[in-house]
């Protein structure tokens, strides 16, 4: 064999190894887990409490240890009843309870309360993050899966700051570093700074989504805080355009259709 064949040969391997290496690092990285991915809307049946005194509506459904819709008023600490009255006004226009509801004046909703509204979101996955995309507000969220922790020495933020990790099919998430300005529904109910939300995202069937949501919270409450939310998969929508301060000056006129009077 002539030297120039050698040579020849030796470039050609070289080139198809280059080759094969570029194919194989040009795929498409999938993520790990089941897909969440599509446009979800909450089901209302696991959105909306009873309106009564304590609880005027558009509330999370809080369960107890077994599973059961929580009775009573929420368990605050000495600092979270002191924040709650602060939380709520004192003005003549009594009905009008949630007058100064950060919500109202269109700061973001903040994690979870964003899940109350009865208005779709869009999951997007890729291989080291889950991406939520929120029609109301047009909140945008991400959750890293790529093995970072929390960031350190950050400011607190009004969606915080999420990662998470994949336990089979289930995605779980941990949010913290929120700052203690959003509500967790209508009426009020406040948390800290040091409010630490886990979620667990699972697809129970094509069609549902299951979001189960433990907050814990010991400066504002003496026990963690567990509900869950189901989506439905809406395949043919899309998210729409969002902007809340065309829309904030009709917040009060739907408040005092739904607010309960307060003796």
């Amino acid at each position: 064999m002539k030297p120039q064949d050698v040579a020849s040969i030796a470039l050609l391997a070289l080139f198809g190894f280059a080759c094969s290496a570029s194919s194989q690092t040009s795929k498409p990285a999938t993520a790990p887990g089941a897909d969440l991915g599509g446009v979800w809307y909450p089901s209302s049946g696991t959105t909306l409490g009873a309106a009564t005194p304590d609880n005027p509506g558009q509330q999370f459904v809080w369960l107890d240890a077994q599973g059961k819709p929580w009775k009573g008023p929420l368990p605050l600490t000495p600092w979270g009843l002191e924040k709650f009255k602060a939380n709520r006004p004192t003005g003549p226009k009594t009905t009008e309870i949630d007058s100064n509801d950060p919500d109202f004046q269109c700061f973001p909703s903040g994690v979870p309360r964003i899940y109350l509204f009865l208005y779709p979101m869009e999951i997007i996955q890729s291989a080291g993050r889950v991406l939520q995309i929120f029609e109301y507000g047009h909140n945008i969220r991400q959750i890293f899966t790529d093995g970072r922790g929390h960031m350190q020495d950050a400011e607190p933020t009004w969606m915080g700051d999420s990662i998470g990790r994949w336990e089979g099919d289930t995605l779980v998430a941990e949010t913290t570093n929120m700052n203690d300005k959003t509500w967790l529904g209508y009426g009020g109910q406040p948390h800290s700074t040091a409010l630490k939300v886990t979620e667990k995202f699972q697809r129970i069937d094509h069609d549902t989504l299951m979001i189960d949501i433990t907050l814990d919270d010991p400066m504002a409450y003496t026990t963690p805080l567990h509900t869950q939310k189901k989506y439905l998969l809406k395949p043919d929508w899309n998210i729409q355009e969002f902007v809340c301060e065309d829309d904030k000056l009709n917040f009060l006129d739907y408040e005092k259709k739904v607010a309960i009077p307060q003796k």
